[in-house]
């Protein structure tokens, strides 16, 4: 019953937008899919939305997640009973559409029969059709990747590589003649009254003329962009670029994070900033560690290349962003994302395992400089450790001054030797 009520709104919000809808593209064609569960049913483009509508069929699941064509009877205490199990499914207000290898992107509005904070129960076999609100796509893209979200473990999202949809460039559109309107006889020519000369006065000569107010042109646009590689082979690669507001006079202190997609072919990625100020800005990829950094905007454009370290064994990368007070061990709050970032590794990882290596500068007794490096990489371990990460997964150990990675000597490069650094040692 519900289904059919369902039906009934869908087919009365398409008669009310329909007079609204520009293009449809029905069962666009689609290059990759993330989960084969879930189709697009039909593309409809208006002036303010792209409109996605979407099925999702539940499988008929059996023992350890095996697929049967039909629902096993199994028994139970009470006689025989069906086997069913449910699943969840939810689309996330965070998702995106990316047209060109990531040049725009178009923010999600709204679903319809499919929760966007939380999950909806599914049973076996169950039909669901939703549909989704995004930005208008500007005419002229005619393929659009949507990235709902990145997989988890127990969570597949619903991403879509290369839809096709029928969206020409305004200029293309094809312009309706008005219609012709009957010819009628020209009325009689009737001699028309001369105007009457203007009744205000113009000023005298020495009355000062009005000078009106210039109008300044709009500010140049600024943007952060740069390229996303394989840090080993140097080749671009697709990734999801992630950034925010975090400091600056048009800062509110808790601005959501936006993202959008590289290239896939040339990794490149361009950030529109229309607020001037301090971004966080994080490139991140499957099978890599994420890279992060903060970048100041002001009047011209900034460039920042990702170069990403793939996760495989020997792969070393240093945790730039963990700080500590001079001569001292304690972590400063803002090394917590970072680290917070390698959780998130490691529990995606479940059988890697890492080596903490520290180092100082060369300024001090040679001895408290290695017990100083050792306390450090220890203290890190502990908040991993705090953070469900099992501590025979970590190695510690610390070098102090003995290997640095420049001549020490200026203010400068002391900071550089002062670093924690991360090996792989299983995969």
């Amino acid at each position: 019953m519900k289904f059919k009520l369902f039906t009934i709104s869908c087919l009365l919000l398409a008669a009310t937008v329909q007079a609204q809808v520009q293009f449809t593209t029905e069962s666009p064609r689609v290059d990759d899919i993330n989960d084969t569960d879930v189709t697009i049913q039909r593309v409809e483009l208006t002036a303010q939305y792209t409109i996605i509508y979407m099925k999702f069929q539940a499988r008929k699941t059996g023992f350890n997640g095996r697929s049967f064509p039909f629902d096993m009877p199994i028994p139970n205490s009470r006689g025989w009973e069906q086997l069913e199990s449910t699943s969840n499914i939810g689309f996330q207000p965070t998702s995106r559409l990316y047209v060109n290898q990531g040049e725009r992107s178009y923010k999600f509005i709204r679903a319809e029969n499919i929760p966007a904070e939380t999950r909806r129960q599914v049973r076996p076999g169950e039909r669901v059709d939703f549909i989704a609100y995004f930005e208008r796509i500007d005419p002229g893209y005619t393929k659009f990747d949507l990235f709902e979200c990145r997989d988890s473990k127990n969570y597949v999202c619903f991403n879509f590589w290369g839809v096709h949809i029928i969206n020409p460039r305004k200029d293309s559109y094809s312009q309706r003649k008005p219609p012709v309107q009957p010819r009628q006889q020209p009325p009689r020519t009737v001699p028309r009254p001369q105007p009457e000369p203007p009744t205000e006065q113009l000023p005298p000569d020495n009355t000062p003329v009005p000078v009106q107010p210039k109008v300044l042109p709009a500010p140049a646009t600024v943007a952060i962009n740069g390229i996303t590689r394989d840090a080993k082979t140097k080749q671009p690669i697709t990734a999801t670029v992630t950034y925010r507001l975090i400091s600056g006079a048009e800062a509110s202190g808790d601005e959501p994070a936006d993202s959008l997609q590289s290239g896939s072919l040339t990794g490149k990625y361009r950030i529109e900033i229309d607020r001037r100020g301090v971004y966080a800005v994080t490139a991140s990829a499957k099978g890599y560690f994420s890279q992060s950094d903060t970048l100041v905007t002001n009047r011209v454009d900034v460039a920042r290349d990702f170069n990403l370290v793939p996760i495989e064994a020997g792969a070393k990368i240093t945790l730039k962003n963990i700080y500590f007070n001079v001569s001292k061990y304690d972590l400063k709050p803002e090394s917590y994302p970072e680290l917070d970032r390698l959780v998130t590794v490691m529990r995606s990882n479940p059988t890697m395992q890492i080596r903490l290596e520290g180092h100082t500068d060369t300024v001090g007794e040679f001895d408290a400089n290695v017990e100083l490096s050792r306390n450090r990489v220890n203290e890190v371990k502990r908040y991993l450790v705090d953070k469900g990460i099992s501590a025979s997964r970590i190695e510690t150990v610390g070098y102090g001054p003995s290997r640095p990675i420049n001549t020490n000597k200026s203010l400068k490069e002391r900071p550089e030797n002062r670093r924690v650094e991360m090996v792989i040692v299983k995969v």
